[in-house]
């Protein structure tokens, strides 16, 4: 597997691991597990929190969120190291505390907890302390974070409609809970740089496996990207990953705030940009509409509340999502998927299956290996499958909608 370190002296080092299947990815995992051994606690009791990136319930398949393989394979990293205070910790965003969808549930996240008997928190519905941010911003850190002795931080790569992009900083969002999830957005920049100079990872573990691209987070397209980045800076982590996906870094205005305070200097910028070799360049996200910035304008949270039951009216709900006032439409149906099948005959000879599988199952063991011990029912055999040889049993509910958007594209990533 190729890999390559970016030192930089008084900044940190950020390291690039190539990956793509399942056997991939645990081996780079293990590899920056050992490299950033230093980092980790002395004491194999410490409190470990793992915070995702878990924007909403898209699977993790279109870029969105990140990627149970990598999950498992830090877990199962840690583990193999002694730790055993261990938690998977996320707040999904505010449209979906607000109805109450358990999102850990939907992305099979809450399968890890009897798995690897760890805890799996929502932090949306935990113990927080708020904090004074930017204009007026008074977010409320959950406190399983600010509690936390060691944080790791897996953010994804992808592009972000108001941020430019999003990646190790943007992902710290998600520790304010709930609908305090919204003051960050009182100045959006500021405020992202603001949270990662109040709390700081003390590891990150970028999922580069697929990114998204276009209109992301929430509704743009899944692309092969197939790395892993390590780094024990976030705001150097985010310039590396701007030159990695070929983004001017000036255009992200956290790492703007970012370089007028010092944790970024041109002089680091110019030796990234002259030492990093560009992966693939992104896609960049549409310039929103007048309706969608308008929609997010603080002076008319009072409007937003008056409407909001019409809101939630399915017809009103896809006419806003039609003129791109929002990314996201949400089922309060959970898929009811019971367990899966293969179909005698149909399978080919490609064992997508087996470089997607988390739990490494081989080809032959996925769909027939179906208990709890063996499969966390996480259907991204499923969804890579282009031979439609596997079989739900239950129904897709919320995951109709996915289906129809990306099934097709992910078969091909």
């Amino acid at each position: 597997m190729k890999h390559k370190r970016y030192a930089y002296d008084g900044f940190g080092a950020v390291d690039v691991h190539e990956a793509w299947t399942t056997g991939e990815v645990k081996a780079g995992i293990e590899q920056i597990l050992t490299d950033w051994a230093h980092r980790l606690p002395a004491d194999a009791g410490a409190r470990i929190v793992i915070k995702p990136n878990l924007n909403n319930d898209l699977v993790a398949l279109v870029g969105n969120c990140s990627d149970l393989r990598v999950l498992c394979s830090i877990v199962e990293g840690l583990k193999n190291r002694g730790y055993h205070n261990i938690a998977v910790a996320d707040g999904s965003n505010v449209g979906i505390a607000r109805r109450d969808i358990d999102s850990l549930k939907r992305l099979r996240v809450s399968k890890l907890r009897d798995r690897y008997d760890i805890d799996v928190i929502d932090l949306n519905r935990d113990d927080g302390t708020p904090v004074v941010l930017h204009a007026g911003a008074r977010p409320v850190i959950a406190d399983t974070v600010l509690k936390a002795d060691f944080l790791i931080s897996v953010p994804k790569v992808k592009t972000h409609c108001e941020a430019g992009v999003s990646c190790a900083m943007k992902n710290w969002v998600g520790i304010a809970r709930g609908q305090k999830k919204r003051h960050m957005h009182y100045d959006l920049a500021k405020n992202i740089f603001a949270i990662n100079e109040a709390v700081l990872p003390n590891l990150i573990i970028v999922d580069g496996l697929i990114g998204m691209e276009g209109n992301g987070p929430g509704d743009g397209e899944p692309f092969r990207f197939g790395h892993l980045i390590a780094s024990d800076n976030a705001f150097l982590n985010d310039l590396v990953v701007c030159r990695l996906i070929d983004f001017p870094w000036r255009d992200v205005g956290y790492l703007v705030h970012a370089e007028a305070s010092g944790n970024i200097t041109e002089a680091l910028a110019a030796q990234v940009q002259s030492e990093v070799s560009v992966i693939r360049p992104i896609k960049r996200a549409p310039v929103r509409s007048k309706l969608a910035e308008l929609s997010e304008a603080r002076s008319l949270n009072w409007l937003k509340l008056a409407v909001r039951p019409a809101l939630e009216n399915p017809a009103v709900l896809e006419g806003a999502y039609k003129l791109k006032i929002i990314q996201d439409v949400y089922s309060r149906e959970d898929d009811s998927i019971t367990g899966f099948a293969k179909k005698p005959g149909a399978c080919g000879e490609c064992r997508r299956c087996e470089d997607f599988c988390p739990t490494h199952l081989t080809a032959e063991e996925i769909g027939v290996k179906t208990g709890e011990d063996d499969c966390i029912q996480c259907l991204y055999c499923w969804w890579v499958c282009p031979k439609e040889a596997i079989e739900l049993h239950g129904a897709l509910n919320h995951l109709e909608r996915q289906v129809e958007r990306y099934k097709a594209i992910i078969e091909q990533i």
